[in-house]
């Protein structure tokens, strides 16, 4: 099959090629739902322990130096946020606090610790920024008041936490999934209407000049040209 053989399938079949793109994007917009927005409340903040008095210090100190403490903290920081301990303990908080009807999980909750400056962020993925808010008053307010809970290796002291950027509520724009779905779908809608151009062509038997004649075994003695 030649290019122009190509050319010649897509040119007679371009009203399909281009109708079922169109009509596959028109109707994946309208018929899309909505997504549901979401909204971040991220907090900087850092988590360290006071050294011991050098006169606590004689040989071997079951209390880990603060240095060393602090790198603990930080190893283990994310994981502690982003575990279903913490989401039941942030729970627990909102409703000290009175906030009731908010069912916190570990999947609205994630954490990062920036190397460079040895600082960490924790944020809150919700539905409404003035809960958002709440979540995150509350995983701060936990995280101060059960540190000790979470970094065994602290002993029974635990921790100070030090907020550096109070919660900041921002909505959290549409994800390259989403902004990529409607191209997709269309391109998708593209590539299927060329490859059914190409099966009915060739399932088409009709005779349409002189070379799908001899393929049919007659002789040609003559073309009538298009005008």
């Amino acid at each position: 099959m030649e290019l122009k053989d190509y050319a010649r399938v897509i040119w007679r079949y371009l009203w399909l090629i281009l109708a079922l793109p169109v009509v596959v994007g028109i109707g994946s917009w309208i018929f899309r739902a909505p997504p549901a927005p979401v909204y971040q409340a991220t907090v900087r903040l850092t988590i360290g322990v006071d050294a011991p008095p050098a006169t606590q210090v004689q040989g071997y100190d079951p209390i880990l130096t603060a240095y060393q403490a602090s790198e603990y903290i930080r190893d283990d920081f994310v994981e502690i946020v982003q575990s279903d301990v913490f989401a039941d303990d942030v729970n627990a908080q909102l409703a000290k606090m009175g906030v009731a009807g908010l069912n916190v999980s570990k999947a609205n909750l994630s954490a990062a610790v920036e190397k460079q400056r040895r600082l960490m962020s924790m944020t809150v993925s919700w539905g409404n920024p003035q809960q958002a808010q709440q979540i995150a008053d509350a995983a701060v307010k936990n995280l101060s008041d059960n540190n000790a809970k979470y970094f065994a290796q602290l002993g029974s002291t635990g921790a100070q936490v030090a907020v550096i950027d109070k919660p900041v509520v921002s909505r959290v724009g549409a994800s390259l999934r989403e902004q990529l779905d409607l191209p997709i779908r269309v391109l998708i809608a593209l590539l299927a209407g060329i490859a059914l151009a190409f099966v009915f062509d060739y399932l088409d038997t009709s005779v349409r000049d002189a070379r799908d004649a001899e393929t049919l075994g007659l002789r040609v003695v003559g073309e009538i040209p298009k005008k």
